[in-house]
């Protein structure tokens, strides 16, 4: 599942020819963090060292909004949300 951009098929031939990785698929059980991070990684500030953070009250309005009401699962989809936006960050020279 490469971001919903192929078909079954098109992704197994893709595989085959070595023009995509199955390890670097999104687990279906991380869709919903990988989704709350598309949607929270516009919230970030740009200033003068470059991209900041997700902010953790953006974060938690997201929980609020999706109706995610349990301690456990919120700190899950934080830590989710936090390595991707430090990957990405890093990614792109800022740390």
């Amino acid at each position: 599942m490469y971001s919903f951009k192929y078909k079954p098929n098109d992704e197994k031939y893709l595989i085959s020819k070595g023009a995509l990785k199955p390890t670097d698929r999104v687990l279906p059980q991380n869709i919903f963090a990988w989704v709350a991070f598309m949607n929270l990684r516009n919230s970030r500030t740009i200033g003068m060292s470059g991209v900041s953070p997700i902010p953790f009250s953006e974060i938690m309005s997201y929980c609020e909004h999706t109706g995610i009401d349990c301690p456990i699962q919120r700190n899950r989809l934080i830590k989710f949300v936090t390595a991707l936006d430090s990957a990405e960050r890093k990614h792109h020279g800022n740390t």
